[in-house]
């Protein structure tokens, strides 16, 4: 069976402010394209299909229509997860609708789906998380686990570590598959040693995260939440990592979705890779002059732009708007110059403390001294620091 595996899609997310609405659809009409050339029979989406627990009216039109287009009127099947970013009883309030379109939204985990047709799939057994998925002669098992939390599990893990709780779930899931047939597991989680971009801070220290090796042995892991894509190969598991750049710091990575074939004796994994509809970029200039500047070279160019300046005055107004002039520029982010004042402290001209601040001071405000309370201040604070060092 062949397996298009794509996650955080996060639809609705915006970029300061900015909508990526646009490139989103471009996005599913890619998605579309390659369906129909990879001739997939079944996709899995693992989790953030939105990005907040509310999504505006534009991002659910979007979904809904996206989840039609791409199931080709129930020829393709799609199996969907909540992350931690969905409001599950949003993604599943088309269930009813979804099932025609060969569509399955999971709402919690270890919820047992119905037998019967979904679409061109039939789903002849079920249990809790798991399917048994045929299509065209061809079988496969897929067991499914939603972003585990305390709250979505009602478990609390006071006593037992969240990552062998995990692995306790994943590896009964995994064993549920009582037939001769590949085993597949899709969940939304953060596999310790990641280390992508994405919403991956850890809980409690990092005891929300689990090892590599908690990882049942099966045909193919499909994970979502990290929105950079990273494999761990000898357990067949995948992040497809997010669509889009989603922050500044993902232009490091190409984007990508993965096709698998999976076979009775084998998993091949192909990577297709993404167009960037829209990067973004962060260019760095000295002054209002060259800012300016920058700004217009890049009209007209498609890219989400950060400018930094490095300033020694701020920005007038009248600089400001001349810059912002490009409507792709994001945000302005001045560094300003100032002298340091490791530089202006220093014991080479034998000063003693309270005459370097006082001569710093007096130069950096056009030769006022300080009043002797801001004095005594600044050598208590120098005073409290030493201590908490020595301690």
């Amino acid at each position: 069976m062949k397996i298009l595996h794509t996650s955080d899609w996060h639809l609705g997310k915006k970029l300061e402010g900015q909508s990526r609405l646009n490139e989103q659809k471009k996005f599913i009409d890619a998605l579309e394209v390659i369906v129909d050339q990879e001739k997939i029979d079944l996709i899995l989406l693992a989790g953030d299909i939105y990005d907040t627990y509310n999504p505006s009216a534009e991002a659910e039109k979007l979904f809904f229509d996206s989840i039609k287009k791409l199931s080709k009127n129930g020829e393709v099947g799609i199996v969907i997860i909540p992350g931690n970013h969905d409001n599950p009883q949003r993604l599943t309030s088309i269930f009813t609708l979804a099932k025609d379109y060969g569509v399955i939204i999971y709402e919690r985990a270890f919820q047992e789906i119905p037998i019967g047709k979904y679409g061109c799939f039939n789903i002849y057994s079920s249990n809790q998380g798991g399917l048994f998925i045929e299509k065209n002669n061809k079988k496969l098992y897929l067991y499914s686990l939603p972003f585990p939390s305390e709250a979505t599990l009602n478990e609390t893990f006071n006593d037992i570590k969240f990552n062998a709780r995990i692995k306790e779930i994943l590896e009964f899931g995994a064993q549920q598959n009582k037939e001769n047939i590949p085993t597949v597991i899709m969940t939304h989680i953060y596999v310790a040693g990641s280390m992508g971009e994405g919403d991956v801070a850890l809980e409690l220290g990092g005891s929300r995260a689990i090892a590599i090796d908690d990882l049942p042995d099966v045909n193919y892991i499909a994970l979502g939440h990290v929105h950079k894509p990273m494999s761990f190969k000898r357990k067949n598991a995948y992040y497809c990592g997010s669509p889009l750049e989603y922050r500044v710091t993902e232009n490091k990575f190409d984007k990508k979705v993965y096709v698998v074939d999976i076979l009775e004796n084998k998993t091949i994994v192909k990577d297709i890779f993404l167009d960037n509809y829209k990067p973004i970029k962060e260019y760095t200039v000295i002054g209002a002059k060259e800012a300016i500047e920058k700004s217009e070279e890049l009209l007209g160019i498609n890219e989400w732009i950060y400018l930094n300046i490095a300033l020694e005055t701020p920005l007038t107004n009248s600089e400001i708007r001349k810059i912002k002039n490009n409507k792709n520029i994001l945000e302005i982010i001045p560094i300003i110059k100032t002298k340091e004042i490791a530089n202006e402290i220093s014991y080479s001209n034998e000063q003693n403390l309270e005459e370097a601040f006082i001569e710093f001071f007096k130069e950096e405000s056009d030769g006022l001294e300080p009043n002797s309370n801001i004095t005594k201040l600044f050598l208590e604070l120098i005073e409290e620091g030493e201590e908490v060092e020595t301690n």
